[in-house]
């Protein structure tokens, strides 16, 4: 019962930082700026003020308080966001995320709490991210952008290393350093002027850890494997759209068979030596399986199109099930070999049965290799292959539209999946496509009424599978369940078809219903959890940080306050688009003639400051002169009405460089960006002192030709 109380506080907890999430990227402009500012204050305060009186008055719950504090670091952040949206910041700018990561950075340090550790890791590389990848329409990739990434994979490698020596205890830190590394290094693979270099340096890599994890841990070489799989695969799509050529088919397909023949020693060492774990062979046969496929497949079709070899559809469909399927099930051959030829030859037919439209013989085909295949992982694709197959033929056979073919694969998953016993793997095959179908009947486009409908049943019965099968211990079923359950929490968010106020408040509601019955449970039940608080003996230092955040804020609001009401109003042409933000709401993205400057070359990136000068029709123009790296393009002294902002150059090319300001986003209320979008021509824009600006509003202006 009480892992049950647990769940409904958790649940409680997301659902309010979900409320005030979707209340601040609503931009309601019912409130103003200062009173939405006192809002984000209070959301500080209620989490981290929570946190200290729980952990007096629930002294069994002390999990409570510390997930209390570590949202008062998320509700942190989504103030910092908050101040973003109401001055006009970058919209997912790095800065905010590393902002957001420094008292998120201090509690890990201090409090040592695995919560904080994966939270510091995750806003960390949201920075890195979004500075690797801005949302700035003027940024590139270049060459340092390579090495930051190498770099940062390089410092998740060392990570991972240090969490397995024991120097720091939190798994999901040495799981989410294992993924980071092999992201970024993967991503650094792909560069064009040293792509040799770190791919080598990346397979290496990735062979020691292989190598060391192949025996000791299933968990990390399940990772590295899919890793491993995924690399090479994406590796050879992008050598074939370089060398294609029917050389390069030929020595795919011979690395295909170089590859089985290679496995199949292998394999045959492994099963004389019991210390191999099952699994370990598994993910062994599976990752091989799919790369020798692929790489079959691949040169199949590529020698075919390069050949122009005219053959049927029907030719290809008995030829790999003749050739390649009935012989792989039949024979005794060695397990990679024998699921490579299997897979292959069912893909192949797939692919050549829904180009002529027999799909209904595939059923025969996969009925056939379910039938005489026994092992549990390759039932498990069989049975996906099946699902996916009978959405091909329902599709071409009686033309339902997307939502009728969701309903039909929900309803056949669910009798199927009731219809077997408990931990049958096409019980586990129909569980997670029967989700999967049903969340996408809440994300397709349908009548307000049924969407409505659907995203309620389908919330109110993850919500239900997670507490059932939490409570049976199925971990497998109800870890999917919540999983899902966090996936319609992320898609409501960019669903409009409910305003974000409105969901807001659907979700303070529900996060208060929740926390109100966790709370009369626990008292109810009694207390016999063994958790340790984070604010034992520790109060000083939390405080500290605390009052940290609060004194960046208020220097934040003081300084911004003090530019809108000081600075010095410019208006500058612009024309704007309207997406929308990943943490503040609707905006529109600004783009100024000033924002590239013609007849401008400046061979490096870096802050400039240029001059502005009011034209006769009241709008400030780039007046020809900068200053870039402290030196002035041409003489300069400032002349009345002149106006100095300060920018970044991004690039350069065709006699121009692109700048951006720190101005190049607004934020709106939910749902406005029509309104904004090809009416407005114009932005005001105040400028200190020192040159810094900030975007105050938008305007249409009448401009002669």
């Amino acid at each position: 019962m009480k892992k049950l109380i647990s769940l409904t506080y958790f649940f409680g907890v997301v659902f309010l930082l979900a409320s005030a999430l979707y209340f601040f990227a609503s931009n309601w402009q019912i409130f103003s700026r200062l009173e939405k500012l006192a809002l984000a204050g209070s959301l500080i305060l209620l989490f981290y003020g929570s946190a200290f009186l729980l952990d007096r008055v629930l002294k069994g719950a002390h999990f409570l308080s510390n997930w209390l504090l570590v949202s008062g670091v998320i509700s942190f952040g989504l103030s910092v966001a908050l101040l973003g949206q109401l001055y006009n910041s970058h919209a997912d700018s790095y800065l905010l995320f590393l902002v957001w990561s420094i008292p998120a950075l201090l509690f890990s340090l201090y409090t040592r709490y695995s919560g904080f550790y994966a939270l510091t890791h995750i806003l960390i590389h949201l920075t890195f991210y979004f500075y690797l990848f801005p949302s700035t329409p003027f940024g590139h990739w270049t060459l340092v952008h390579t090495w930051i990434a190498f770099g940062v994979g390089i410092v998740n490698t060392l990570l991972f290393l240090i969490i397995k020596k024991g120097y720091i205890a939190s798994k999901p830190l040495l799981y989410l350093s294992l993924i980071s590394s092999n992201l970024l290094l993967i991503v650094t693979a792909f560069d064009k002027e040293y792509s040799v270099f770190f791919t080598l340096f990346y397979v290496f890599i990735l062979a020691v850890g292989v190598y060391r994890y192949f025996h000791k841990e299933t968990s990390i070489f399940i990772i590295l494997s899919m890793f491993g799989t995924g690399f090479i695969i994406i590796k050879m799509f992008e050598l074939m759209a370089r060398y294609v050529s029917s050389l390069f088919f030929v020595g795919l397909l011979l690395a295909a068979v170089l590859l089985l023949v290679g496995s199949a020693f292998l394999v045959n060492y492994l099963r004389k030596h019991s210390s191999s774990r099952h699994w370990t062979k598994t993910i062994f046969v599976a990752s091989v399986t799919t790369i020798a496929s692929v790489f079959i497949i691949a040169s199949v079709f590529g020698l075919l199109s390069l050949l122009m070899v005219n053959v049927s559809m029907v030719t290809l469909f008995i030829f790999a099930t003749v050739f390649l399927v009935i012989p792989s099930t039949l024979t005794s051959w060695p397990s990679p070999v024998k699921y490579s030829l299997m897979m292959t030859g069912i893909l192949i037919a797939m692919m050549a049965s829904v180009f002529d439209e027999f799909s209904f013989v595939m059923f025969f085909v996969l009925a056939y290799v379910f039938y005489v295949e026994k092992q549990f992982a390759a039932r498990f694709v069989f049975y996906v292959l099946f699902q996916l197959n009978t959405a091909i033929f329902l599709g071409q056979t009686m033309d339902l539209s997307a939502h009728a073919l969701l309903v039909v694969m929900v309803l056949l998953n669910v009798a199927v999946y009731l219809a077997l016993n408990k931990k049958h793997v096409i019980q586990y095959g129909a569980f997670l496509i029967g989700f999967f179908a049903f969340f996408s009947l809440t994300a397709i486009d349908l009548s307000s009424t049924l969407h409505i409908t659907y995203t309620a049943l389908f919330f109110l019965i993850t919500t239900g599978c997670v507490y059932y099968f939490k409570n049976q211990d199925h971990t497998f079923y109800w870890i999917s369940s919540l999983v899902f359950w966090f996936m319609l929490i992320i898609e409501l968010y960019y669903d409009l078809a409910w305003k974000l106020v409105h969901k807001s408040l659907l979700f303070s509601v529900l996060g208060a219903l929740f926390l109100m019955v966790a709370v009369y449970l626990d008292r109810k039940v009694g207390s016999d959890q063994k958790s340790q608080s984070m604010l034992a003996r520790k109060n000083l230092g939390i405080v500290f940080i605390i009052f940290l955040q609060a004194g960046w804020i208020g220097y934040q609001v003081y300084s911004n306050e003090t530019l809108l009401q000081n600075g010095e109003t410019i208006v500058l042409e612009l024309q704007p688009v309207d997406p929308r933000s990943l943490l503040q709401g609707d905006y529109v993205e600004l783009n100024y003639t000033i924002s590239q400057l013609e007849d401008t070359v400046i061979d490096d990136n870096g802050p400039i400051t240029i001059v502005l000068r009011k034209n006769t029709q009241g709008i400030h123009e780039y007046s020809g002169v900068y200053r870039f790296n402290d030196q002035w393009n041409a003489p300069y002294e400032k002349k009345p009405g002149d106006v100095l902002l300060n920018g970044k150059v991004t690039s350069s090319w065709d006699n121009s460089a692109q700048v951006t300001y720190g101005i190049e986003h607004f934020f709106i209320p939910e749902g406005t960006g029509m309104d904004v979008e090809g009416k407005v021509n114009a932005a005001v824009v105040k400028v200190s002192d020192k040159g810094d600006g900030i975007l105050e509003e938008l305007r249409e202006l009448r401009l002669s030709p």
